[in-house]
């Protein structure tokens, strides 16, 4: 919600950004492990989210992204209702699935299932990541107009992320993610092996994840966000793999964004959003199977024109549809039709 502050306050939105976790409480919450440290940053995010929603009537209109309490338990959507009961939910994920990553997995019974489905139902206007998320959400809402569902899709600030000169060296890949979803990159070990046997000098650059392959060069990289931005422009080109299930259908994009609005065409799983994204051959391709996957990243590492050509019409779709400049007056337009509704 930061890189929206600036953009809306010029369309005279103002936007007070409350989370619940801190810097700190966020980068350790992915971390295996550190049990205790977890514990103590979600009881002082639940004090503040406490004391927020006490206070949220002073606003027009609320926006709760993704988790209005990460806890069971109905009383603070109950305070939320009786404090701002008008509100905007926004969500990238698929929320509602019982899906938690490896490294908080003894958590798994506190993640609220049932307050997804009242937050969604009882929003003024709901912002769902992709069209599969907006299905999902107007399900919750049969007796509502179906308008007040709105996809608005994850973007980049491309004015941070934009092409930038890709220096020397041998070919590269890159992926970039985390613990709970280097799983999908394994899935594409073999490909990576038949192309690494094609092109011996190819570097595959992982970020945020442990990863091996046999047989392939691979550079691994603690995550941090200019050292995304750095290590995906020196690079060649994005992979972005998904599996085939509900949780991939809910995901957005967001990986295969931030290649594109560096002018770095992707290898991308035809699942989920990535069709919505990706027009095959065009701005990137789309690859299932083995065979198919590593024929596509041999064509693009092996030809310079066509990585350039897909690339720049990667960028043109970042920028023209998955940028927050795109975005934002879609946005305040969403957040003001909420604050307009009658309670």
């Amino acid at each position: 919600m930061y890189q929206f502050v600036a953009p809306l306050e010029s369309l005279g939105v103002r936007l007070d950004v409350r989370p619940f976790l801190d810097d700190v409480g966020f980068a350790d919450l992915y971390r295996p492990g550190a049990i205790a440290a977890k514990i103590g940053h979600h009881l002082r995010g639940a004090l503040r989210r406490w004391s927020d929603l006490g206070v949220a009537g002073r606003w027009d209109v609320a926006l709760v992204h993704r988790d209005l309490w990460p806890f069971v338990g109905d009383a603070p959507l109950r305070r939320m209702r009786r404090c701002q009961p008008r509100w905007v939910y926004d969500f990238d994920d698929a929320v509602f699935l019982p899906n938690v990553s490896a490294a908080n997995r003894r958590f798994r019974a506190l993640k609220p299932a049932r307050q997804y489905m009242e937050l969604v139902s009882g929003a003024r206007v709901v912002a769902a990541g992709n069209s599969w998320l907006a299905g999902w959400a107007r399900a919750q809402r049969r007796t509502r107009p179906e308008d007040e569902v709105e996809v608005v899709p994850t973007v980049v600030n491309t004015d941070d992320w934009h092409p930038l000169p890709r220096g020397s060296g041998p070919l590269r890949l890159v992926w970039t993610g985390s613990h709970s979803t280097v799983r999908y990159l394994e899935a594409w070990r073999e490909p990576l092996r038949r192309v690494a046997r094609r092109i011996p000098e190819l570097e595959v650059h992982v970020m945020g994840a442990h990863f091996e392959a046999e047989g392939v060069r691979v550079v691994s990289h603690a995550w941090g966000a200019r050292a995304e931005r750095e290590l995906v422009a020196s690079c060649d080109v994005g992979l972005s793999p998904l599996p085939d299930e509900p949780w991939s259908r809910g995901k957005c994009g967001l990986k295969l964004i931030l290649y594109m609005a560096h002018a770095r065409p992707a290898v991308a799983s035809p699942v989920g959003v990535h069709p919505e994204i990706v027009c095959n051959g065009v701005n990137g391709i789309l690859a299932e199977g083995s065979e198919a996957v590593a024929d596509a990243l041999a064509r693009l590492l092996l030809d310079e024109r066509l990585r350039r050509r897909l690339g720049e019409a990667a960028r043109r779709t970042a920028e023209e549809r998955y940028s927050v400049r795109a975005i934002a007056p879609r946005l305040a337009a969403l957040l003001r039709r909420a604050a307009d509704a009658p309670t």
